[in-house]
């Protein structure tokens, strides 16, 4: 059933004009091309998600302490890192640009501003994936320099290239069957915007507790200057905030605004098993750690 709202009526709703802060605006728009009782509806169930998911194990996942404390000889670093890019890094920008895409199935029940609002939102994370970055001096935000070198993949093919991989060791890697099933959380959803949205959400949200562990563990395993490249992108910054958080809230709006009542179930069930995949995951890299690290 479609409950689109007219453009004319949006801009009453939204300010129109304003230019200096997209991501509010972004926010407002995707809040405004839902009726008022869904949208409600639609955030206490995100909430109620982002409970679940703090309440999960994944969360207190024993790797979180491993990385922490653990020394790792290089190898072990390496192939943990190989095991990541196939499950996770070398999909991620693919995804979000998937999403982009799948915006176009709102746009029967939710009208023209249903895909353009989200496809906006989206964009600002994608231009942070690709490289792109707000003029620190500049009067408004939506002035942007940018860098094909300063993209997340990029940064992580340098970090794997610091840690001895070759592109043909990238391309010939055989990823373990945790890995696998992780890749897979997110391309198996490459046609639905629903389910896509969901699972770029959950991950933004879950990412940020592995993080920083991690970039701990290659400063003490290796001689990579995690304090720039692909390890200082996701980390706490001085102001005690992630990069990713803004990211994070971005893809719950995305969320909210595709999500209906009839979908709650399967939603439910569908993050329940990502995050126990991500465990498994997790445990995959716990014994690479173990198995790698006593060789010298």
């Amino acid at each position: 059933m479609s409950t689109a709202v007219s453009v004319k009526s949006l801009l009453k709703k939204v300010n129109s004009q304003e230019l200096d802060h997209p991501r509010k605006v972004g926010r407002d728009m995707i809040e405004s091309t839902l009726p008022a009782d869904l949208w409600k509806a639609n955030v206490e169930f995100s909430h109620e998600l982002q409970k679940s998911i703090d309440k999960h194990k994944l969360c207190r996942h024993p790797l979180i302490g491993l990385l922490n404390t653990e020394k790792l000889n290089v190898e072990a670093t390496k192939v943990i890192h190989l095991e990541f890019s196939y499950a996770f890094a070398e999909i991620f920008t693919d995804s979000l640009i998937q999403a982009m895409s799948t915006c176009s199935s709102l746009e029967p029940r939710l009208g023209a501003a249903g895909k353009v609002s989200a496809r906006f939102l989206l964009q600002l994370n994608l231009l942070d994936e690709l490289g792109y970055k707000p003029k620190s001096n500049a009067a408004n935000s939506e002035d942007y320099c940018g860098n094909p070198f300063l993209a997340h993949y990029i940064q992580f093919n340098e970090t794997l290239e610091d840690l001895g991989a070759k592109h043909s060791d990238i391309m010939n890697f055989k990823p373990s069957a945790a890995a696998k099933a992780a890749r897979k959380t997110f391309t198996d959803y490459y046609n639905d915007h629903l389910n896509l949205t969901a699972v770029l959400a959950v991950a933004e949200t879950v990412f940020s507790l592995f993080a920083g562990p991690w970039a701990k563990s290659v400063s003490l395993s290796t001689d990579i200057d995690v304090s720039k490249g692909y390890h200082k992108i996701h980390v706490e910054n001085e102001s005690g905030e992630f990069l990713d958080d803004d990211h994070s809230e971005d893809s719950w709006y995305i969320f909210r605004q595709v999500v209906q009542a009839k979908d709650y179930d399967l939603i439910r069930e569908n993050i329940s098993q990502w995050l126990d995949i991500w465990y498994d995951f997790g445990d995959q890299v716990i014994h690479i750690a173990n198995q790698l690290s006593k060789k010298k």
